[in-house]
């Protein structure tokens, strides 16, 4: 046998164990796990033989048509965080104007609109202001120009390209946050220009979808109002017996707050309560019972201007200060947020700043001197075991880069799907696919005879490295996928048939037994070659221009395709050249 005989059985061999170890992770999913764990991928690496636990995230999944899951549509409120840029945007030019030493300007918006009005303190100024102005801030146009106010419009393609971004980015984030929680085979797609549609297959609680995507918020940084406010509303307004609200004098955060177990009851009761330019929010304090998540809710008095939000954030990591053992938060923010970051805490020295997410406050840190650059630490104190403390930490950090939003995500449709196919249709398909390959099998071993057994451990081969490639490349088998699955299959068969025919045709010429298998394969190669090419290109133009089911049949369809030419140029050859070569055979079995 010639040496690179034996270059192609190892690179077989490697190839066939190398399916087998992607495939029994999936095996052990659907055959041995309960149906109800068969998406929990820390079970099954339990269940897994040590030397198969690596693959445990290799495991075969199945779509929402298949196994039935979860289905939830969310909806990224564009026109507010719009409204709400615009008036960060009055704020930073006002900023501006002052840094410039170009004058002074008060700020006015137009929601309906997306209009900015600048108003100079002094008329003279304003001809200088309207230069500057439109020179820097590129993303607004003039509107008009009556005396010393100034109205400008944001352009459309800012509005445009603000709105893809948020989806975007809204996306990303919502995919990030369900990762982290460790849940398989989620789609997540866009849907028209401001909708998110999210398939959780598998899943069968309506309500933890909720909790794994419901509480992706807006990120929003304001300054705490540290006053006598909730001892005044609580003296002005005693709220009811049996209400469960306490006035706490000497809270931890160092003011007097209103505590209460029921959120509800608690929001009731401060709702229009609030200063004017004030706003109440709650915090979450957090339950030592894993029966609910918060004991009890504690109340904030924030500035109603919200002067940051996370549309700037960029990064935030946990880290133990070594030199003084705390636990500690870092952040950072673009050119943007760093100098607005930079305006707000030079003013702040020594206030609270409240981290608010989904309208919760997380935190609220003190502004312990002005932060530049736009990197900064959040120090969580020595108080509490230092392992607690960095838990704490790393909590704090996902929630700044889960909830870096440029808009608000509200949750609209959440509702749980069975099967479209179901479980009985399920093992009919199953059952019909076994029966149809078993036929193809005993036609190929029957008309070809040795040649036809030789391309049905081929065909064998090949299902097994469709099967193993969807699950290496995280592929989710759908209905679409199955016909992918089969139409390969079938791809293959009609290689290993022009091979069979091309051996045939030689041997009728009166060629040798080696000669015919040499000149079938070299003959039949490039036919093979172009078909299956062919059929490679319209499989990635599908795959890159589709969506859902069309992606997930042209997966299938680009892996089979690849290994059926691996299996019918490299693998029945290896065996035949074997059969031929190896025993030096004086006719062809075919």
């Amino acid at each position: 046998m010639e040496r690179s005989w034996y270059t192609r059985l190892v690179l077989v061999l490697l190839v066939t164990l190398g399916a087998i170890w992607l495939l029994v992770p999936s095996y052990y999913s659907f055959f041995v796990l309960e149906k109800k764990d068969r998406n929990n991928v820390e079970l099954l690496r339990e269940k897994l033989p040590g030397w198969a636990k690596p693959a445990a995230r290799f495991r075969l999944s199945l779509g929402l048509d298949l196994q039935g899951g979860i289905h939830t549509v969310m909806r990224v409120d564009t026109k507010t965080a719009l409204e709400k840029r615009v008036e960060r945007q009055g704020l930073r030019m006002a900023n501006w104007v002052k840094e410039k030493k170009l004058g002074e300007i008060t700020t006015s918006t137009n929601p309906d609109k997306l209009e900015l009005t600048l108003k100079a303190t002094d008329p003279a100024s304003m001809d200088a202001i309207e230069k500057e102005v439109l020179d820097v801030f590129l993303d607004y146009s003039k509107v008009s120009r009556e005396g010393a106010a100034l109205t400008l419009a944001l352009r459309q393609g800012a509005v445009d390209g603000f709105v893809e971004e948020s989806v975007g980015q809204a996306m990303l984030v919502i995919r990030r946050r369900i990762d982290k929680w460790g849940v398989a085979e989620v789609d997540v797609r866009k849907v028209g220009t401001d909708s998110i549609q999210i398939s959780l297959p598998g899943q069968q609680d309506p309500e933890q979808a909720k909790e794994l995507i419901g509480t992706t918020a807006q990120l929003e940084f304001r300054i705490v109002d540290t006053g006598q406010g909730f001892s005044e509303i609580y003296k002005n307004n005693p709220p009811e017996q049996g209400s469960g609200i306490t006035l706490i004098n000497d809270s931890r955060e160092g003011f007097p707050q209103l505590s209460a177990e029921n959120r509800e009851v608690l929001l009731a009761y401060v709702k229009g309560k609030a200063p004017e330019n004030r706003e109440i929010l709650l915090h979450c304090v957090e339950s030592e019972s894993k029966k609910k998540s918060c004991s009890s809710y504690t109340t904030f008095l924030v500035e109603k201007e919200v002067p940051l939000t996370g549309e700037s954030l960029t990064g935030a990591d946990a880290r133990q200060n070594t030199t003084n053992n705390q636990a500690e938060v870092n952040f950072q923010f673009d050119a943007a947020g760093a100098r607005d970051l930079d305006n707000l805490t030079a003013k702040n020295v020594g206030h609270r700043m409240a981290v608010v997410l989904d309208d919760n406050v997380v935190m609220a840190p003190t502004i312990e001197s002005r932060i530049s650059g736009g990197s900064g630490v959040i120090t969580l104190g020595r108080q509490g075991k230092l392992e607690d403390r960095m838990k704490e930490a790393h909590t704090t950090a996902i929630t700044l880069k889960a909830g870096a939003l440029p808009a608000p995500v509200t949750v609209g449709e959440v509702r749980q799907v069975g099967a479209s196919l179901g479980d009985e249709l399920v093992k009919r398909g199953s059952t019909a696919a076994g029966v149809g390959l078993l036929l193809v099998i005993l036609f190929m071993a029957i008309y070809y005879k040795v040649s036809g057994l030789v391309a049905d451990v081929a065909l064998v081969l090949n299902g097994a490295l469709i099967l193993s490639g969807l699950a290496f490349f995280g592929g989710t088998l759908t209905l679409p996928g199955i016909a992918g699955f089969v139409l390969t299959l079938g791809i293959a068969v009609d290689a290993n048939v022009l091979i069979n025919e091309r051996i045939r045709e030689e041997l009728s010429l009166g060629k040798t037994a080696r000669s015919a298998v040499d000149q079938g394969y070299d003959r039949a190669f490039w036919t093979i070659f172009d078909a299956h090419v062919t059929t490679l290109i319209a499989g990635f133009i599908l795959a890159f221009t589709g969506t859902g089911p069309v992606q997930g049949f042209a997966t299938a369809l680009i892996i089979g395709i690849i290994a059926s030419l691996f299996t019918s140029i490299v693998v029945t050859r290896l065996i035949v050249t074997w059969l031929v070569h190896g025993r030096n055979a004086q006719s062809v079995s075919v």
